[in-house]
């Protein structure tokens, strides 16, 4: 049933005012901006409905079909109202396929829910904040692309099988990212003037660990993201070192290990490009990771990356573009080298990712398909020592301090020089520390060639190697998106109903302890800009004109002339602030 189904409304004020409550209660919670804060009357609902901000926040969750169905509805609307039966028409003639009618009238009658669309089906009218933002709608594809067409050369690949491969992908990974600590330790990175590390350091890293470029660049990005690598002090000099929290994460189980991992890369602000440890944040690449994410996890089968792509740009059409496929291509090989997608197949700690599950049930999904560590290698009197699987953290830190990695794959072969065990030696310089570690990890204790080698080496102690920590860096918040309720949703209703005449508090109860940082004219302008352009809900600090400051929510619309145009939910009414009065901005994240 449509939203409204009396009398022809005059105003969309009018037609919210004749909605039922279960209609309204859908409104909000399919646009859950609407409801922070909470509006005080229908008046106040009908002005931020059709701000251009709030109208743009909806249209990002909803797919091509809708937005051309509003492109179709805007063009007929150009002079008078149009008809529902008029919108389906229009767009089965523009697809050319007549089983896009049903879906075109389920669209349409959602976009009236969203009140993006008022009126009845015999008159029909457009928001007028709708018209510009669909303008250029593109026709949809359809029937719409999806992945449950089998794919080529997948027919044999299982979630089960996909687990398996990625729980080896997932052990590789971590123990990449201990090893680039544990050698950072030693011998820190260099940095560049301009940030991040160069080229040759990367492949010298590459080559030092055995992998390739770029997965060395992904674990590096993500250590640095997770906080265990940071900038330090060398004495001298300043490097690329692990933190104090590196020591603590190593220290932890390796699914656990992996897990934090693995939610650090899912709330990335960014991807791994040309350069690791460089700062390119967007605030949207997280949200298109996200939408990846969900196609996959929605995928009844694998999934080829065209495929996933065409998918997204149907689903969240706006912002598609060049700069979305190159980070939804690079998120597709870092999903790969995290071990959560293998052969275009999410695996089960992959759709527990998508699900943003906690840290508790990845660990235990990731740990059912690691491969069991291993507390015993076999030394071979060529000093050679053979891991026949992953080590436990300790015993592979120890020994790889020992001896250098030659080969890896099922098994790991190590092999045991003059200079690495001078290298442990620097660390600690008792050769009896060694011989007893090595015995006690052997399979059939210590060959006497390898006694010997120590021993010789031991000759000669070296000088005390310094083992180098930066700060561990601050834990970044994790900010949870504001979220239609049902509380709230109930609280807004009887508010709009009149049923609670108690005017809600002018600042939000939620957001009153959250700080707004003072900002530089420029960073103000910026940071507006940036809200203006990502359709966001932002807190300012406005200088009142009594000398007081006034922490506002707003929704910005446009800069211009010195001064912001945006609509003030507390005000519930469209302002214009100067620019000189703002002294700080700060994003709200608001979710359906």
């Amino acid at each position: 049933m449509s939203p409204s189904t009396s009398a022809q409304p005059k105003t969309l004020a009018e037609d919210l005012r004749g909605r039922s409550d279960d209609h309204i209660a859908r409104l909000l919670t399919s646009r859950p901006d609407l409801l922070h804060p909470v509006p005080s009357d229908m008046r106040a609902l009908t002005t931020r409905a059709a701000t251009s901000p709030s109208i743009a926040r909806y249209l990002d969750t909803v797919d091509c079909l809708h937005h051309f169905a509003l492109r179709i509805a805007s063009e007929q609307t150009a002079t008078e109202p149009t008809t529902l039966e008029q919108v389906v028409d229009a767009i089965v003639r523009e697809v050319c396929d007549e089983s896009i009618r049903i879906p075109a009238q389920d669209a349409v009658e959602q976009l009236r829910l969203a009140a993006l669309l008022w009126g009845t089906n015999e008159r029909l009218h457009v928001v007028t904040a709708v018209r510009d933002q669909v303008a250029t709608a593109p026709v949809p594809t359809w029937p719409a692309p999806s992945c449950s067409a089998e794919q080529a050369g997948n027919e044999d690949s299982t979630i089960e099988q996909a687990d398996i491969r990625g729980g080896i992908v997932a052990q590789e990974l971590i123990e990449t990212i201990e090893e680039i600590g544990d050698l950072w330790a030693l011998t820190p990175g260099p940095i560049l003037r301009s940030g991040g590390l160069s080229a040759r350091a990367l492949e010298a890293l590459a080559a030092s660990l055995g992998r390739p470029k770029q997965e060395i660049a992904v674990c590096l990005d993500l250590a640095w993201s997770a906080g265990l690598v940071a900038q330090g002090s060398t004495g001298a000099d300043i490097g690329w070192m692990p933190t104090t929290g590196f020591e603590s994460w190593s220290a932890e189980p390796a699914a656990k290990r992996w897990a934090a991992i693995a939610r650090t890369w899912r709330g990335r602000p960014s991807v791994t490009g040309d350069r690791p440890l460089v700062d390119t944040e967007n605030a949207l690449i997280r949200t298109w990771r996200s939408h990846l994410l969900a196609v996959l996890a929605d995928a009844p089968r694998a999934c080829d990356l065209q495929t996933a792509l065409a998918i997204v740009d149907y689903r969240w059409p706006r912002r598609r573009g060049t700069r979305r496929t190159e980070v939804l291509e690079a998120t597709w090989t870092e999903a790969e080298q995290l071990g959560i997608l293998v052969d275009g197949i999410l695996t089960d700690s992959g759709r527990k990712l998508a699900s943003d599950a906690a840290l508790a049930a990845l660990s235990s999904s990731i740990g059912r398909t690691l491969p069991a560590e291993v507390d015993e290698v076999h030394i071979q009197a060529d000093h050679t020592i053979v891991a026949p699987g992953p080590l436990e953290p300790a015993l592979g830190r120890k020994l790889r301090t020992i001896a250098d990695v030659e080969s890896r794959g099922h098994a790991t072969v190590f092999r045991l020089t003059n200079a690495s065990i001078k290298r442990a030696l620097g660390i600690e310089p008792d050769p009896k520390v060694w011989h007893q570690f090595l015995e006690d990890i052997g399979s059939k204790g210590l060959p006497q060639p390898v006694a010997y080698l120590i021993n010789d080496a031991a000759r000669k102690i070296p000088a005390r190697q310094q083992l180098h920590t930066a700060p561990a860096e601050p834990t970044p918040v994790r900010h949870a998106s504001i979220k239609a309720s049902p509380t709230r949703v109930e609280k807004a209703l009887d508010i709009l109903r009149a049923r609670d005449e108690r005017h809600i508090p002018q600042i939000v109860a939620e957001l009153a302890d959250e700080e707004v940082p003072t900002m530089e004219g420029a960073a103000v302008v910026a940071a507006l800009r940036y809200s203006i352009d990502h359709h966001e809900t932002v807190r300012i600090s406005h200088a009142e004109s009594d000398g007081s400051t006034a922490l506002l929510l707003v929704d910005p619309i446009r800069l211009g002339g010195g001064s912001l145009t945006a609509y003030d939910h507390h005000g519930e009414q469209v302002r214009t602030f100067a620019i000189s009065r703002i002294s700080g901005v700060a994003t709200v994240r608001i979710s359906a």
